[in-house]
């Protein structure tokens, strides 16, 4: 897509802002600047300062590509608008900008107060630049918006700046009746030449802009770059996502996406609590199902394109399917994942396929070989970290794999066969280097949980209980010992995920730094002990090493049982 470089007064893009002709796109977030923020800002444009270049997207004002608004401040109705450009990048500054020049009635970032900015003339002269700006509340400021007192104390509104000359003529005659003297010696000699530099400055301050051609609404390739655009020049700030394009989109078609949304939160129960009520993420979640169940790619040029026609519908079904994948997901019982906490769900992303793939189970009337399909590619792939980067290509292959799987039983699909070459066969496989809190390491907490694991010393599920994953080997007690017998002390070994267990705060603290063989006594119910530990996959090799104190005969006796069992969940 061809851009044009070119450069433009401040003064002519905020009225431009203000009469409508340069607009927000819908899905831009609203304005989030403080007025800390916006003094810096203006403090940039008196002094000269490069503030930063601004994108704009030229449109043609009866038909323009997206839902649009007003920025924040501007008086003007929607249906008035008729924009001849949308602004892409920049919206924050120049919003700030135009709050300062224009004083709307607008509450700032963390306050409920509108507040009117200053400029102290005094400050310039004596450059003095950190204590020029001034900022007070909107109903504190009365008397300082009075332009005697103006004149007193040389404290001048931004809001007077753009009308300079005028307020300036006003100033002299003032002066020159109050004290002729200075009227013709500080003033004429030292005070206007100064003040006049600057506000040449500011009224000349020139931006770079950089504007990307008319687009027509109907154009996939133009909008897909746009999307592309605004994900590259956000990635460092307030990240938009398609959904945001697409809910501008779509407004336009009179689909409220963010309705929508809370229509969904509202229904669905664990949605709302993994999403924290937001759409930022989920959001795409939802429209990477519908392009599944749509059998569309999911990358970010089709959920774009995503059609109109229907979408209401599909979207419902798509919610609906997320929070059974979800309850999947999150499940200790049989069949579910064990993901009963947030922070020890594996992969999110992970969602949309399965939503998609349960969708299509009850569309079309799949047998049990479907669902134990899909309990085998979740493990594979959160065990071979399948989802750990870009994931849009390979959610839709398994998508793809799982149709495809269901009509012809034979078929491997590659994130099997990738678990079979990398964990089934591959005699070198190990949980023993995992200590870092990633997929792996999450799976066999999950397994753990779903295991039924009972706390150590209340013999009670651990899902009743405020947890954390504890060593099983306390670090106190095997540092002790390896400084002792002077072996090297391996912390990756000691803080892998095969000595990590989920039990109590409270068991944890009782235990402190004891040997194993001493907590198995005084903690662990007796009668029910081996029970106890074999909830957490540690068998009998295992308890004899933790008799003996045992470290490395622990992991591996541990390790073996643990791989066994996510064996068995691949393999099915």
């Amino acid at each position: 897509m061809k851009t044009t470089p070119d450069n433009q007064k401040l003064f002519d893009l905020i009225d431009e802002a203000r009469r409508g002709k340069i607009v927000l796109p819908q899905f831009q977030r609203n304005f989030v600047w403080s007025r800390d923020d916006i003094s810096a800002l203006l403090l940039s444009v008196l002094q000269g300062h490069f503030i930063g270049s601004f994108l704009l997207l030229n449109t043609d004002k009866d038909n323009v590509p997206f839902a649009v608004r007003p920025l924040e401040g501007v008086s003007l109705a929607k249906e008035k608008l008729h924009p001849d450009a949308m602004i892409l990048d920049g919206q924050q500054r120049l919003t700030s900008l135009h709050y300062a020049f224009a004083a709307p009635d607008l509450s700032l970032k963390s306050t409920r107060y509108s507040f009117r900015f200053f400029l102290d003339l005094n400050k310039v002269l004596e450059n003095d630049w950190e204590n020029a700006i001034l900022s007070e509340r909107t109903i504190e400021c009365k008397a300082m918006l009075e332009q005697t007192k103006q004149f007193e104390t040389l404290v001048v509104p931004f809001t007077e700046l753009e009308n300079w000359d005028r307020w300036l003529h006003s100033y002299e005659q003032w002066l020159v009746e109050k004290d002729k003297d200075a009227y013709f010696n500080q003033y004429f000699k030292v005070s206007k030449p100064a003040w006049l530099a600057v506000m040449d400055r500011v009224k000349t301050f020139m931006v770079p802009t950089i504007t990307i051609p008319k687009m027509k609404q109907d154009d996939p390739e133009a909008l897909a770059e746009v999307c592309a655009i605004f994900e590259k020049i956000n990635s460092t700030g307030v990240k938009l996502s398609v959904y945001d394009l697409l809910t501008a989109r779509l407004y336009r078609h009179k689909i409220d996406l963010h309705a929508l949304w809370m229509e969904a939160v509202d229904e669905y129960h664990i949605l709302d609590a993994y999403s924290e009520g937001k759409p930022d993420e989920f959001g795409v979640y939802v429209l990477r199902t519908i392009a599944l169940m749509r059998g569309l790619d999911t990358k970010s040029r089709e959920l774009i394109n995503l059609a109109p026609e229907d979408f209401v519908k599909d979207w419902r079904k798509a919610v609906e399917y997320i929070e059974r994948a979800l309850e999947r997901m999150t499940a200790t019982g049989p069949d579910g994942f064990g993901a009963f906490d947030r922070k020890w769900m594996p992969y999110l992303t992970m969602v949309s396929p399965m939503a998609a793939m349960l969708c299509a189970i009850d569309r079309q009337k799949m047998g049990h070989r479907a669902y134990h399909w899909i309990q085998r590619w979740y493990w594979a792939s959160i065990f071979r970290e399948r989802y750990a980067g870009a994931v849009e290509s390979t959610l839709r292959r398994d998508y793809l794999d799982f149709c495809k799987a269901y009509e012809a039983p034979e078929f491997e699909a590659d994130c099997l066969r990738d678990a079979r070459v990398n964990i089934l066969e591959n005699q070198a496989f190990s949980l023993k280097n995992i200590s870092r809190l990633n997929s792996i390491y999450r799976g066999v907490i999950c397994l753990i949980a779903l295991r039924g694991a009972k706390d150590f010393s209340a013999d009670d599920s651990i899902v009743f209980h405020t947890l954390e994953d504890h060593h099983i080997f306390p670090v106190a007690f095997l540092r002790d010992l390896h400084g002792a017998d002077g072996r090297p002390f391996a912390a990756e070994q000691v803080n892998c995920v095969v000595n990590r267990t989920l039990i109590a705060d409270q068991t944890n603290r009782q235990i402190s730094k004891r040997s194993p063989s001493q907590y198995l006594k005084d903690i662990i119910p007796a009668a029910r002990g081996v029970d106890i530990l074999k909830s957490h996959y540690i068998e009998s090799g295992a308890q004899a090493a933790m008799a003996a104190d045992d470290f490395e005969a622990f992991l591996d006796a541990r390790e073996r049982v643990l791989i066994a069992e996510l064996s068995r969940r691949i393999n099915g």
